[in-house]
């Protein structure tokens, strides 16, 4: 997999526009949109929030010398929840939509926008939420397929099953945002599901981004083959499913991002109510973390079991280590301001 070549890229990253992305994917999303996109088809972003990696891609699709109007095409509830106000304290409140600060935002590259205010079948539907997410208008091809909204394995099913037929086989990119959260397992999984026609092709070392590539058509069957949620899954196939993303990543030399996808086997379990299987897993994952790698996602994991299921992990005094230089780190970069 390629993994450095957008490193080298120069990207001015509006800061006044708030964001989840790592520093790494900043630079990534401006690379695809000057680089990789053929200016041919479009860029369907799924889940911008605020506009973050709508801008990045926006400006490398500006920079690509393609013409780029009405190219970049977003999709979001932009409905606010409670968590976003630790990331934008915005004066909205639970269940007002975000959409206007989304489009301020993003007012540079309005020409290049086109915003969809809709769902996906994983979102809890409130009063006055916009429609389910059924395609784009048009027959346009889509080029690139950036994927951060598709928060549960039925909404990854939903967007395959009415995208598909806008895919181009050897030419489309399916980026997956959180292909290496270990939370969000239903990625990997579904990825590895479809490994008959895709191939990993970027892998964003200092995020969580891993893309591939859209070797063949996707089968209907395939689709209709998909379970609706993550608890029709048997575990030893959702296990298998999360092995192969992991090797992956493990052969292309990504120690950490393949203990990440391990660990999204305690998210997997934990979900069919298998709390003791998950427990086990954590600790057989925690015992084998690569040294000196960045230990957030596991000290998350854990958090996340002590509060499903009460059970508190000892914690390894090397991981302990590593977890409170992280933190010191953390607190020393946000005293000193970025110039």
């Amino acid at each position: 997999m390629e993994r450095d070549v957008w490193k080298k890229i120069s990207f001015d990253y509006p800061r006044a526009v708030p964001t989840m992305l790592a520093d790494e994917e900043k630079r990534y999303l401006y690379w695809l949109g000057k680089t990789a996109w053929d200016g041919k088809g479009l860029i369907l972003e799924i889940g911008p929030w605020l506009g973050g990696s709508t801008v990045c891609l926006a400006a490398g699709m500006h920079a690509s010398n393609h013409d780029a109007r009405s190219k970049l095409h977003t999709v979001d509830n932009f409905l606010w929840r409670d968590f976003m106000s630790a990331r934008a304290p915005l004066p909205l409140r639970a269940g007002e939509s975000f959409e206007p600060y989304f489009l301020r935002n993003v007012a540079a590259c309005a020409d290049t926008v086109v915003a969809h205010a809709a769902a996906l079948p994983d979102e809890t539907v409130d009063a006055g939420a916009p429609l389910l997410f059924d395609g784009l208008p048009g027959n346009d091809p889509i080029s690139i397929l950036f994927i951060d909204g598709a928060k549960s394995w039925r909404g990854m099913r939903h967007l395959l099953r009415v995208c598909a037929n806008r895919l181009l086989p050897g030419t489309s990119l399916l980026v997956c945002q959180d292909f290496k959260f270990w939370s969000a397992c239903w990625v990997p999984m579904m990825m590895a599901r479809l490994a008959d026609v895709v191939r990993p092709v970027h892998n964003v070392l200092g995020g969580t981004t891993v893309a591939f590539r859209l070797e063949r058509p996707i089968p209907p069957s395939v689709l209709d083959a998909l379970e609706d949620g993550l608890n029709a899954i048997e575990a030893e196939q959702g296990l298998r499913l999360l092995n192969r993303a992991r090797e992956w990543l493990a052969k292309d030399g990504d120690a950490l991002g393949a203990a990440h996808v391990a660990l999204a086997r305690v998210r997997f379990l934990s979900h069919l109510g298998m709390s003791d299987e998950a427990t086990r897993e954590f600790v057989k994952i925690q015992s084998g973390w690569p040294s000196r790698h960045d230990v957030s996602q596991l000290v998350m994991a854990s958090a996340f079991l002590r509060r499903s299921s009460g059970r508190s992990i000892p914690r390894p005094i090397s991981i302990s280590l590593s977890w409170q230089r992280q933190k010191l780190k953390g607190a020393w970069r946000k005293r000193v301001p970025r110039r």
